[in-house]
């Protein structure tokens, strides 16, 4: 059964552009503490990043 979903990649650089986002905006309205929010989104992409080759069969 073939998988609907993104490729890890993109779902990877769609996850990091959120975070950048994210901080971006917290830091625009002068609120730096939101920007933790923007920061999680950033691990996150960086584990699915590597993790994109240990797909499961």
């Amino acid at each position: 059964m073939s998988s609907k979903g993104l490729p890890p990649a993109a779902t990877a650089v769609l996850y990091a552009a959120a975070g950048v986002l994210f901080i971006a905006g917290a830091l625009s309205s002068a609120r730096p503490a939101f920007s933790g929010v923007g920061v999680a989104f950033l691990v996150l992409a960086a584990l699915v990043w590597m993790r994109r080759r240990h797909r499961q069969d």
